[in-house]
């Protein structure tokens, strides 16, 4: 049987990196913030032990919802889990801890300068977005400074950012579950499964994640288009992209549409959410596209015995690859699929190993990740053609017991 080799580069699919100050900065401030919310929730853990165990299975499970997500938009290239886990670390952790102290300060100035009505209308549309945006990308830039060769597309910023996002919805979750099981006069149990169910149904689609992911989005891609676009369109679209994800939290936490019928104001919700996105998914097509184009691009000058035409066809999206596992599964049967499956496979990993030699400026017919994967490519190609030799085999009939 021939299996997949894996060839492990230093320093791949790795985050310590104890070389690098901005590394040691993040060790840092996930402590300060361990310390901080562990001070702030030490005294719940012990009096609401049955509340919060419930409250984080729930909140597990959307998190566990949003990384499948995830792993499948991004097309052509999985990333490592230990800087996924990062990243998710620093907005449960860090973003988390910080903002809880920056929003109080603000809304207390803003109390102060606007009055109490005003403060309590409209801070959380205003201090939220303010303060936490830009917490969470700080996340995707020290990610960047840590890890940069992780970074080759828009499209892994959109997800870093978002598990930036998720690991700080997360914990704003559990902070809403303790305040509200202490508030409700039934049970802390049901005040804290209630306030995170509602959370998780009617904020959660269109929450933290999707914020964070636009403006990593906009990291990423002024990172990686270096030397292919201008200071200012890079820049610019960062920039935009940040003021794009502040404008859509500050829509959702906004009082908008406040006043209307009940009926009305909960479809002028959900509106405001599907505008969230609208967008988000809008800009998301574009960066697959790009996504796609850059895998035409990597793997231009590959002979038919590595990818032929339909072959590369059949990788553009999800659904293009499951109908040629669908088609092999027709014409050769259940192996044709499984050896189809792992073509695919084999083609990202060579499309991986040819990008990691381009950044590196290293001959491909030199590099060793690249001649092992084309290896795996071939050899599998040679199953393959095994298989469509010998064809399908025909389905035994059952035997009609009134026959016999």
């Amino acid at each position: 049987m021939i299996t997949v080799e894996r060839v492990v580069v230093e320093g791949q699919g790795t985050f310590v990196r104890v070389r690098k100050p901005a590394y040691w900065l993040y060790v840092v401030l996930v402590g300060f913030g361990l310390v901080s919310l562990g001070s702030m929730m030490s005294d719940a853990v012990t009096a609401l032990s049955s509340a919060l165990w419930i409250a984080a299975l729930l909140n597990g499970a959307l998190a566990a919802v949003f990384v499948l997500i995830l792993s499948r938009m991004d097309l052509f290239e999985r990333e490592p889990a230990a800087v996924r886990a990062a990243a998710f670390i620093w907005g449960a952790v860090v973003a988390t801890s910080v903002a809880i102290i920056a929003n109080n300060n603000l809304l207390a100035l803003m109390t102060k300068l606007f009055g109490t009505g005003f403060a309590a209308r409209w801070g959380a549309a205003l201090a939220g977005p303010t303060n936490e945006e830009w917490l969470k990308t700080l996340g995707v830039i020290i990610l960047v400074l840590i890890v940069k060769e992780h970074f080759n597309r828009s499209i892994d910023g959109l997800t870093y950012g978002a598990m930036c996002g998720l690991g700080f919805q997360v914990t704003e979750n559990m902070v809403y579950a303790i305040n509200n099981a202490y508030s409700n006069p039934n049970s802390d149990v049901a005040g804290a499964v209630s306030v995170t169910v509602i959370r998780i149904l009617v904020a959660g689609p269109w929450s933290h994640p999707i914020y964070s992911g636009v403006a990593g989005l906009g990291i990423a891609y002024a990172v990686t288009t270096k030397g292919m676009r201008s200071p200012l369109r890079r820049y610019g679209i960062a920039v935009g992209l940040f003021i794009a994800a502040w404008l859509m939290h500050a829509l959702w936490n906004s009082p908008l549409p406040d006043g209307m019928p009940n009926g009305v104001g909960a479809l002028a919700v959900y509106g405001k959410g599907a505008l969230i996105l609208i967008f988000f998914f809008v800009l998301y097509r574009y960066a697959a596209r790009y996504e796609w184009h850059w895998f035409e691009r990597i793997m231009t000058g590959q002979s038919a015995e590595v990818i032929t035409e339909t072959e590369m066809a059949s990788m553009r999206t999800l659904r293009t690859r499951r109908k040629a596992r669908k088609q092999a599964d027709f014409e050769y049967g259940p192996k044709g699929r499984k050896l189809v499956a792992r073509m695919q496979r084999a083609h990202l990993m060579l499309g991986e190993a040819l990008a990691r030699a381009k950044r590196a400026e290293v001959d491909p017919n030199n590099a060793l990740d690249v001649v092992v994967a084309r290896q795996n490519v071939l050899a599998v190609r040679a199953e393959l053609d095994a298989a469509r030799r010998l064809g399908r085999k025909p389905r035994k009939r059952k035997r009609d017991p009134a026959r016999t």
